[in-house]
């Protein structure tokens, strides 16, 4: 039976085999554990971020690590903040095919260009809530669509009035808006997937967005994104991203 090692890593304990430990060997792992002239220890504490600790969980697990996929961000960090948080444990777990990775993911980022698109449509809303539509998301996402975009025109519509951003923290007063924003996240990303382009976009950031009420029962909502992506994606027939 292969042995098993416990890692605590702030509050949460993670089990790694044997061959996860000596995946990308010699490291800060084997040398703790395979320490040679002591009694083998089972379990190792560290004070590092339990959030970084699944992603390197995944590169362990010889999974593909790059592009990062969003969802695997934390939830107080960026993305170019979580890939240098990841570029410093990689040091201190002395993981030198992880280094090399994230540095080749610096190279692929120095090629990649950024554009404006916009995410409009509407969906059913329920008078009695104005956080979450009525209908399933799957039919959310068929009121979207995606269009190119500029940035005179984000310039342009940032200075409405009626242009909302992500609060950077939540509290009573834009709890709403926090929430909202979490939703026109979700819509951006089912109407890059729903497009096939989720793959091929490294990240994006959510601008903002405007919304109106056509009547009490929908609400139309216009997205401004900004994307990153490697030139020649396609968007609407159109390839001059």
């Amino acid at each position: 039976m292969s042995a098993e090692y416990t890692i605590v890593v702030m509050d949460r304990s993670f089990k790694l085999s044997r061959s996860q430990i000596e995946f990308d060997s010699p490291n800060f792992f084997t040398s703790y554990f395979n320490a040679p002239g002591q009694i083998t220890p089972r379990k190792l504490e560290l004070s590092r971020d339990p959030y970084l600790f699944l992603i390197i969980l995944r590169y362990l697990n010889g999974y593909r690590l790059l592009p990062l996929h969003p969802t695997l961000v934390p939830p107080y960090c960026t993305l170019d903040s979580t890939l240098a948080d990841l570029r410093a444990d990689a040091q201190f777990y002395q993981l030198s095919g992880l280094s090399a990775l994230l540095a080749s993911q610096n190279l692929e980022e120095d090629q990649l260009v950024f554009r404006y698109i916009e995410v409009a449509g509407s969906f059913a809303t329920d008078p009695s809530s104005e956080l979450e539509p009525s209908e399933d998301f799957d039919k959310v996402i068929t009121g979207f669509s995606l269009k190119r975009s500029t940035e005179q025109q984000y310039r342009t519509v940032s200075k409405d009035k009626n242009f909302l951003t992500v609060p950077e923290k939540m509290d009573d007063g834009v709890r709403a808006r926090f929430y909202t924003g979490l939703l026109n996240e979700r819509i951006v990303r089912g109407v890059l997937q729903r497009d096939g382009l989720i793959a091929h976009v490294n990240h994006w950031e959510l601008l903002g967005w405007t919304k109106s009420y056509p009547d009490e029962y929908s609400r139309q909502v216009s997205i401004l994104v900004k994307i990153w992506a490697k030139p020649g994606l396609i968007i609407n027939g159109s390839n001059d991203i």
